[in-house]
């Protein structure tokens, strides 16, 4: 489950996995030994190797599924040691002139990868419902659907951020068939609430069905609509400030300024928001939205006041922000722009202390403990 990887490769490669779900089945014996050397025909020319064994080749040489595990392609389980060497070369040769950005993101991809299978051996173990969904993504699904499913190493953290914050209101935007709930409900008190958001009923209903299966459907509410809407409906029915965890995974990352802003409302303060996917965006040599787009939303979240923002470069990347104060959003966005056309802080370091001064306030107002 290895979505970034596709980002990396060529346009031709990710385009094929658009394609129809057959492009995945595997190859016949014949082609699978074959692999490495040049598709020759018996009379000695070269024969144009076609789209499906193309996009087969890049997956096998990334390792891009797995790569300490077996995968769709070879049913061998790779020792890792061998593989972190076979991919020296793409992160660490020597080069005259030395490596761009440009040439060492793969390499550096796929080193934060194979990293990742090697720290899950330290890590206790998956709950077996969570491997065999997993393994059910891979074998019903075609890749273009699979590989949007939550790689192993993610809901280990999930479940651990969960279990630490002893979250008992936790929301999912975009759940997908139910990985990411699943892991936190898992973790979560019996008395917990996992209210999760996926607009497709497709996967909406995929997700319900391994809640049955995992044991954890009471503690779970499935909204299918958009994020945006759901944020907004719960901020109309009076819930700001009462959730205290949040896990964002929606398909459209260039709205995640968008959702953040109606997240802060809702949070408590001391309550996690978990942004998923957003290390590689900051990446410049990836100009396509919506990396772009992504980047300008890391550069703001860095310096919200209202969190504290850490990048976890763990896979594709997860931010962690934690809610700090309670401060509006519109009035923080005009003294954040009035201070980039200034080329200060000032307005933003009043309003912090204004802000401070309202909160010594309220304290100094409250009635003295018993």
């Amino acid at each position: 489950m290895r979505a970034a990887v596709v980002a990396v490769l060529s346009f031709a490669a990710t385009s094929v996995l658009c394609l129809q779900p057959s492009i995945v089945a595997l190859q016949p014996k014949s082609v699978v030994q074959s692999r490495g050397r040049p598709a020759v025909a018996q009379f000695g020319f070269k024969v144009q190797k076609s789209e499906r064994l193309l996009i087969r080749e890049a997956w096998e040489r990334a390792d891009a599924f797995r790569p300490g595990k077996p995968n769709w392609f070879t049913k061998k389980q790779k020792d890792l040691t061998s593989l972190h060497a076979a991919l020296l070369p793409e992160f660490d040769r020597p080069t005259l002139p030395p490596p761009t950005n440009a040439t060492s993101l793969l390499g550096s991809l796929l080193k934060v990868l194979t990293t990742g299978d090697l720290a899950l051996t330290l890590c206790s173990p998956e709950p077996p419902i969570l491997t065999e969904l997993r393994d059910w993504l891979v074998a019903t699904m075609p890749m273009v659907d699979a590989v949007q499913g939550l790689p192993e190493e993610q809901g280990r953290v999930l479940a651990t951020l969960v279990r630490a914050l002893d979250a008992r209101r936790i929301l999912d935007l975009g759940t997908f068939t139910g990985y990411s709930s699943i892991a936190r409900a898992l973790a979560a008190a019996d008395d917990a609430k996992v209210t999760c958001c996926e607009p497709q009923r497709r996967y909406a209903n995929d997700a319900r069905d391994w809640w049955l299966k995992a044991g954890v459907s009471p503690k779970m509410e499935m909204h299918e609509k958009d994020a945006v809407d759901l944020l907004k409906e719960m901020l109309a029915n009076g819930e700001a400030a009462s959730v205290d965890f949040v896990f964002v995974d929606v398909a459209q990352r260039e709205r995640y300024q968008e959702i953040h802003e109606l997240l802060i409302q809702l949070m408590r303060v001391g309550g996690t928001i978990v942004y998923y996917d957003t290390l590689w965006s900051a990446d410049q040599v990836l100009q396509h939205e919506p990396k772009p787009t992504q980047r300008a939303f890391n550069a703001r979240l860095a310096t919200d006041p209202r969190v504290i923002a850490s990048l976890v470069p763990l896979s594709y990347g997860i931010t962690l922000a934690v809610k700090t104060m309670e401060l509006d959003g519109v009035t923080l966005d005009a003294a954040r722009d009035e201070d980039e056309v200034a080329g200060g802080k000032d307005k933003v370091h009043a309003l912090l202390r204004s802000r401070r001064k309202e909160v010594e306030a309220a304290l100094a107002a409250m009635p003295p403990s018993p």
